[in-house]
């Protein structure tokens, strides 16, 4: 049984290459329906795909605890943190920020401004348009 806890994100790296970064989600809830009790085991799988299409199935097996068990560490920028040089993406976007970099601008975000801020369309709006099936096209090529 599969019970996505998170929506799909993509990672930005600074690089296609693996990187020695660190990544985390300080907060993951469980499903709407699932009722757990102290001492329940499940397990958690991470499924992280790469660009050229391999997948890496990262799982770890954990035993419910109460609030209050003195096993459970607390969450905080000590032990949980994104590394620097790494961006996080809506999958179903393409994301026109480099990693590390401060500003985020989507080819929608950007089709949708260059609209706004000359009031009809244009040859230009219509070709950033395309911007997202060019991409994908060359990204075949490579």
């Amino acid at each position: 049984m599969s019970n996505p806890m998170i929506p799909q994100f993509g990672i930005l790296g600074p690089s296609k290459n693996p990187y020695p970064g660190t990544i985390c989600l300080p907060q993951v809830p469980l499903p709407v329906n699932a009722s757990v009790r102290a001492g329940d085991n499940a397990t958690i799988q991470v499924v992280e795909l790469a660009v050229h299409g391999a997948a890496l199935y990262s799982c770890v097996d954990i035993t419910f605890v109460e609030d209050n068990d003195p096993r459970l560490a607390n969450v905080n920028e000590t032990n949980c943190f994104n590394s620097t040089d790494i961006g996080f993406s809506d999958v179903y976007t393409i994301t026109t920020r480099a990693a590390g970099s401060n500003g985020t601008t989507s080819n929608a975000v950007a089709s949708f401004m260059l609209r706004r801020s000359q009031g009809a369309p244009s040859v230009w709006t219509h070709f950033i348009g395309w911007l997202p099936v060019l991409a994908g096209g060359l990204w075949l090529l490579i």
